[in-house]
């Protein structure tokens, strides 16, 4: 019977855990094969851990199929060089300009240079968003580059849709990668009687600033209860995103998304009729409420721009059938090409 090892790392149950999870399950289940979840729980964040981590990688990378997080996919591709073992590679984002250490970021590059010296029969690429597709085709002329986006049960999300709204704003999860935009925004939108907030599923994590709280959500449906009844949630990334599956939940509960046009998040909010801000002012009327709003100082753009859209109560309707393109019903469908590849 054909084997599959799920090989991957990090402290909490991230949006890119959850579809690695849901594609490596889904795709066992189609091949009819063995599966094994490996995954070490736990931060690595120097080099002897990352060096660590690789070890165990390897050690770990004996299945017929191999399905790797980047961060983990050089060793599998190394041990089986010489063997008819495959390695399938879930690459979400890269982004130059994030908190990678240096060797981090070494190992990445070198992970291009090796991936193209591999046949694409061995090794391939699984992508999570249109953009990040096209960019590993076009930037980095990775051979074999799959689509596999996040995928939900509609059923979960149908019963929040209609909640009464309250004078909040979803910030977002609590990460590295917000950007600073959004504390300004807090700051702004406390002043003027909002209550703003940050999700998270680590109760260490738990805060009470001046100007927005972060809030441990044990229970999901208690999250998506807050969601909805929030008038809209901000997805405002330092980095590119690979997708955002906060933002992705706050449309499915029916609550609107502002944020930023940066990778897979991109073809989100284009895609669902969601409010994109940047450098540019987003309507006619912005010079002027900036120039009421902020007499002492000038805020980035895109803090205007969403201070406009939230102060103003903008609506905008979310494309459903956009959404619909995600129903976790359609998993086969996504999955027919890989399926394909691990069975030639």
């Amino acid at each position: 019977m054909t084997s599959l090892n799920h090989i991957s790392h990090g402290a909490q149950i991230t949006g890119g855990y959850l579809h690695e999870k849901h594609l490596s399950e889904s795709l066992a289940k189609a091949l009819g094969a063995t599966h094994h979840e490996l995954r070490q729980w736990h931060y690595f964040e120097n080099k002897n851990a990352h060096i660590s981590l690789l070890i165990w990688a390897y050690k770990n990378a004996q299945a017929d199929i191999n399905l790797c997080v980047s961060r983990l996919a050089l060793p599998s591709i190394l041990k089986n060089i010489f063997s008819k073992r495959k390695t399938l590679v879930v690459w979400h984002y890269f982004d130059d300009f994030d908190k990678k250490s240096k060797f981090l970021k070494s190992y990445y590059h070198l992970l291009v240079r090796v991936a193209l010296l591999i046949s694409p029969n061995k090794l391939a690429f699984v992508a999570v968003a249109p953009y990040w597709k096209n960019y590993f085709e076009k930037e980095f002329k990775l051979k074999k580059v799959f689509y596999f986006p996040n995928l939900f049960e509609p059923n979960v999300y149908a019963t929040y849709r209609g909640t009464e709204k309250k004078k909040q704003i979803h910030l977002g999860q609590v990460s590295f990668k917000n950007s600073a935009e959004l504390f300004f925004i807090a700051e702004q939108l406390a002043n003027r009687g909002y209550t703003c907030y940050f999700s998270t599923n680590d109760p260490k994590k738990v805060y009470q600033s001046n100007y927005y709280q972060v809030i441990y959500f044990e229970k999901h449906t208690d999250y998506l209860q807050e969601m909805a009844a929030s008038e809209y949630t901000l997805a405002m990334p330092a980095i590119a995103e690979g997708w955002n599956r906060i933002a992705h939940e706050s449309l499915l509960v029916g609550t609107q998304v502002i944020g930023f046009n940066k990778g897979g998040l991109g073809d989100l909010l284009r895609g669902a009729n969601a409010f994109i801000v940047g450098t540019k002012p987003i309507h006619p009327a912005i010079a002027a409420f900036s120039a009421k709003e902020f007499t002492n100082q000038t805020p980035p753009p895109s803090v205007v721009n969403a201070l406009y859209l939230i102060l103003n109560k903008a609506k905008a309707p979310i494309d459903e059938a956009f959404l619909a393109t995600f129903d976790s019903h359609k998993t086969d469908q996504y999955l027919r090409e890989i399926t394909q590849w691990c069975k030639a």
